[in-house]
């Protein structure tokens, strides 16, 4: 999916008005199918949460969208108010008939700049807010009742849900001292650079896109400044799975992994590669290290002596003889650290499609000889965190880029060394070698941030790479998925465990295809 500029955008608009749909309708399109983004998120919190909606209307287009959202939740019979910062024949003329037709039930108050607050009412208890006071237009900090609005939302500390982008925000800069701070927000037709850069991320919470209806020659000349991967790019790569398949079908993954110290690493990461649709994974651990109650459907190979705490190079016999019937490796996840570089060597000289993660990273940062596009490998994928990140650029004489965007030092190091970067964070990037632009992923949140996701993430890759996706697409889905099974988790984010993401790769996988 692309990523745009606000004056892209803007010509997009124009553009649509001049191929024959109306500003009315655009807007009616993007208010309908928020109402229908905002009901699906709302539904993940406890009833007494969701018991009515605040929806807050500014002067612009954006407000516009605010009254066809108050419209269509009323008429989906939730308890709505709405409170406009100006009367209604100071809104723009689409906006105007919009809020013409809103339902007589509604309460609409109307704030006067001597007010600057809203009422307590507006924000009791099980309420939702709505943002639509300001769009992607606002140049500069906000100022007047739009600042007051603004703080009192975020002081409030109630679940807020910004349309197209939240008030404050610079949609290019992404410059938002004083903005809305969302939980999600529901951005129109294409997500704008501002949304995935400087305060953004922290600002929008979760990114969900919006059709509001250009045509498709209109949305054929859009021209990005970034690339995203969401929803609709990850449903058509989920296809439906052959009827008559069976297991060799699927692929066979080897996950290479796990030391005495990190016993739960290897298994987490061959459950998410089962739970992926793998046909079948081998775990391969060092002999030393205990086995923690797991998948029954694993293969479990321990290698070398039982005085093992991390794999000896006495392993590479025994690991070579794993490799035939192998469609993709995943090494390094809890591996521990000072390993010899013999194994992943190994690895490597397979020519097999293979996931580095973790440890394996720590090492091939000491050893960047282990890896060179000149070797004509099979595919490689790289999964650093960010420390580990800084650990690769400075093994691969990368140092100038430390302080460089995510963008930028993801797409350097897939240069430098042929591989697939995956950078993990909020907005992961994925970076192929030789792409114009590297992608920003728009699934995840705060409840990944906690020990062993990442282990999940790389046994998720490993099993979409053994199905035989393409290595990007393979990466880039995993990505996806692993943060919409944390988006759909029902517990507090501070409560989600590793070991609960892997019960929510199916509910995951089934929302976005139930072919999958």
């Amino acid at each position: 999916m692309h990523v745009i500029s606000v004056n892209e955008m803007r010509r997009l608009d124009a553009a649509a008005m001049a191929a024959g749909i109306s500003g009315e309708q655009l807007m009616f399109n993007a208010g309908v199918h928020a109402a229908a983004e905002i009901l699906r998120f709302a539904e993940r919190y406890p009833r007494r949460h969701r018991q009515s909606f605040t929806v807050l209307a500014g002067k612009g287009n954006n407000g516009g969208d605010a009254w066809v959202v108050a419209a269509v939740l009323t008429k989906k019979g939730h308890r709505v108010a709405l409170f406009s910062t100006c009367p209604i024949a100071q809104l723009p003329e689409a906006a105007q008939r919009h809020a013409a037709k809103l339902p007589a039930t509604v309460p609409v108050t109307f704030l006067a700049e001597a007010e600057h607050a809203l009422p307590a009412s507006g924000l009791a208890s099980g309420t939702i807010v709505v943002d639509g006071l300001l769009g992607t237009g606002l140049r500069g900090e906000p100022i007047g009742i739009y600042a007051h609005l603004i703080a009192q939302v975020n002081a409030a500390g109630l679940p807020v849900i910004a349309l197209d982008i939240p008030s404050g925000l610079n949609g290019d800069t992404g410059h938002g001292a004083l903005a809305i701070t969302a939980d999600l927000t529901i951005t129109m037709a294409y997500p704008k650079i501002g949304l995935l850069t400087g305060d953004g991320p922290r600002r929008c919470g979760l990114i969900r896109i919006v059709d509001i209806g250009l045509p498709g020659p209109v949305a054929d000349t859009a021209v990005p400044v970034a690339a995203a991967f969401a929803e609709n790019d990850a449903r058509p790569r989920l296809a439906r799975r052959p009827f008559d398949a069976h297991k060799n079908t699927f692929g066979h993954v080897l996950c290479v992994a796990g030391s005495r110290q990190y016993p739960g690493a290897p298994f987490l990461a061959g459950e998410a590669a089962l739970r992926s649709g793998a046909g079948l994974v081998t775990v391969a651990i060092p002999a030393g290290t205990p086995c923690p109650p797991h998948a029954k459907a694993l293969i479990v190979a321990s290698i070398g002596s039982e005085h093992d705490a991390t794999f000896s190079s006495g392993a590479l016999p025994a690991m070579y003889e794993l490799l035939p019937g192998k469609n993709a490796l995943l090494y390094g996840p809890g591996t521990g650290r000072g390993q010899a570089p013999d194994l992943l060597r190994l690895l490597l000289d397979a020519r097999l499609p293979i996931v580095i993660d973790a440890d394996g990273l720590r090492l091939l940062a000491a050893g960047p000889e282990l890896l060179s596009p000149s070797q004509a490998m099979a595919p490689v994928i790289l999964t650093p965190h960010p420390g580990e990140m800084a650990a690769l650029l400075t093994g691969f004489r990368l140092q100038e880029l430390l302080s460089a965007s995510r963008p930028e030092q993801a797409k350097a190091l897939a240069a430098t060394t042929g591989a697939i970067v995956v950078l993990k964070g909020q907005g992961t990037i994925v970076a192929a070698p030789g792409a114009a632009l590297a992608s920003y992923n728009l699934s995840g949140n705060p409840a990944l941030a906690t020990a062993g996701t990442g282990d999940v993430l790389a046994g998720m890759i490993a099993a979409f790479l053994a199905q035989g996706l393409p290595p990007v697409d393979a990466a880039a889905l995993a990505v996806f998925v692993h943060g919409h099974a944390a988006d759909l988790a029902p517990a507090p984010q501070r409560s989600l465990l590793a070991d609960d993401l892997l019960s929510l790769i199916p509910a995951a996988l089934a929302d976005l295809n139930p072919l999958a």
